[in-house]
């Protein structure tokens, strides 16, 4: 088949690249003029250089696509939210629109957990059809459900389209990126305390989520969404494992997201002074806020996905992670 990639680049995005060319698929990336694209050429990907927020720019790359899949997004929590919108929104109208002009077979959305806003107050996990928890946290969220919806409208006028949602994703390769950066700080103990420690969030192993991709592009009919998370942990128990595995002293101390708060407020000054950024934004305390528990069972169920337990992903991935 021939594929049409946003976001190639990214940590799944490459990794999506390399398990598609395996298979003996055609694939063409969208790429920025800045973009490193040495393993993407190795590869074999056709690049064509561009941007999500110029439509234009993706019109011969997308033209002939059996399926678009579009990965890029804004991730970074401090970026200005006219650049978040203009990104996560239009970018994904953009894809969505020219997709269906083009008459492109299906699109997958490659989305995030985000867009829901977290999961219950009482821990327990959402599911696909669960409501989000409103108000949203910080622009990340509102960006990607917002996106969610840009595409679900060319979806109503005959797109066949299917959207993931990855949750926290971790494992080889990308030291710095997913949730490997937070791995990583604890393995080098850069993290002062654990801030909310019982708060419940859900791992897929990057392997994982990629087969899971895969298992939608085979067998998911147009119109199912999938959540793709993995197992749920609570926060201090996950540190605690990750600096045990890693044979590090784990953080002692541990703080409420109120007293965290407060102390990232008096320390803003200090940062500013400085010029650097404190460890924790205001967005990245009010994610923390909330419980971030996922059921991927329609997905286990419907596409016969088995995800690996952290008993079996951590271990690993903390190796990978000690070598630097």
């Amino acid at each position: 088949m021939r594929i049409y990639l946003t976001g190639a680049t990214g940590y799944i995005g490459l990794a999506l690249c390399r398990r598609l060319a395996q298979d003996g698929h055609e694939l063409r990336a969208l790429v920025r003029a800045t973009s490193e694209t040495a393993e993407l050429e190795r590869i074999g990907v056709k690049l064509f250089t561009g941007d999500v927020t110029a439509r234009y720019s993706m019109r011969e790359g997308m033209s002939g696509a059996d399926w678009v899949i579009h990965a890029a997004a804004e991730l970074d929590f401090e970026a200005p939210e006219e650049r978040m919108r203009r990104i996560n929104v239009d970018g994904s109208e953009n894809v969505a629109s020219l997709a269906f002009k083009l008459g492109v077979g299906r699109l997958l959305a490659i989305s995030s957990i985000a867009a829901w806003g977290g999961s219950p107050p009482d821990g327990s996990a959402s599911q696909e059809s669960s409501p989000p928890s409103l108000p949203l946290p910080n622009s990340y969220s509102v960006t990607k459900r917002a996106a969610d919806e840009a595409i679900a409208e060319w979806a109503q006028r005959g797109l066949a389209v299917n959207t993931v949602y990855p949750s926290l994703v971790y494992g080889p390769p990308g030291k710095k990126q997913g949730f490997n950066a937070f791995l990583r700080m604890v393995l080098k103990r850069r993290l002062p305390a654990v801030i909310g420690a019982d708060r419940k969030l859900t791992m897929v192993h990057l392997d994982d989520l990629i087969e899971g991709i895969v298992g939608v592009m085979d067998r998911a009919e147009p119109g199912a969404d999938y959540l793709l998370t993995g197992e749920s942990v609570e926060l201090g128990s996950l540190v605690s494992e990750v600096a045990r595995l890693g044979g590090v002293r784990p953080p002692r101390a541990r703080l409420s997201i109120g007293t965290a708060a407060l102390l990232m407020l008096l320390a803003a000054p200090v940062y500013k002074l400085r010029g650097r950024r404190p460890p924790l934004s205001a967005a990245q305390l009010a994610s923390l806020k909330r419980h971030w528990s996922f059921d991927d069972s329609k997905a286990r169920s419907e596409l016969g996905w088995q995800p690996r337990d952290l008993v079996a992903g951590l271990p690993p991935t903390v190796e990978f992670l000690k070598t630097t």
